[in-house]
């Protein structure tokens, strides 16, 4: 093997990690409801099909960012990337997974759980070495709702077991969870509450 080959597989595996982190990045900005995040996974001139909203993707940015930011909570998971290569372009197909969580609104203090399962099919264009999604269409594949009884309730506030919206979620911390302080608590019989709920 010669160094060009070796250079080649090195520049291959470069740019298929970048355009994964991509896609990594787009769930934390989805979830984190962090605009900037979010439209830096498109170029400006992108387009997202994603059926409830077809157009430009930075305007697409600005519509989700700002309706996720409605939901109690939102999670993203982005799997099974699978990656081809050409030139200054890459053709991207994954599977997501994605749980809205939302106030039912009836009072109960119950809330709606929207869990979708699909593909994002993409093309992805690198400019002066920066790859980022030109254009995206979305695959629907399944869909679910579950009503379900709030477990965060009773909850302390500063402790930081529930996610959060940008810039408050820990994940902003970074290596300065290091410092935080470790609120001790030793051990609850979680099963016994799960059932303990249902009796």
């Amino acid at each position: 093997m010669t160094s060009d080959d070796l250079l080649h597989r090195l520049q291959t595996l470069e740019d298929r990690e970048a355009i994964r982190e991509v896609l990594h990045r787009y769930a934390r900005g989805a979830d984190r409801c962090d605009l900037e995040l979010f439209k830096s996974c498109y170029w400006p001139d992108a387009v997202d099909c994603h059926w409830f909203f077809n157009g430009n993707a930075h305007a697409f940015a600005d519509y989700v960012i700002s309706l996720l930011a409605e939901l109690r909570t939102s999670q993203h998971s982005i799997t099974n990337p699978i990656i081809e290569l050409d030139g200054d372009r890459a053709f991207a197909e994954c599977q997501w997974y994605v749980l809205h969580r939302m106030e039912l609104g009836d009072g109960s203090g119950r809330l709606l759980d929207q869990q979708l399962e699909g593909r994002y099919v993409d093309v992805f264009e690198r400019r002066d070495g920066e790859w980022r999604i030109l254009r995206r269409q979305t695959v629907t594949e399944a869909g679910r709702e579950f009503v379900v009884e709030d477990l965060n309730a009773g909850i302390p506030d500063d402790l930081p077991i529930a996610g959060r919206r940008a810039p408050r979620d820990i994940v902003y911390a970074g290596m300065d969870i290091l410092g935080m302080e470790v609120i001790a608590i030793d051990g609850m019989d979680l099963w016994e509450m799960a059932r303990a709920r249902h009796r």
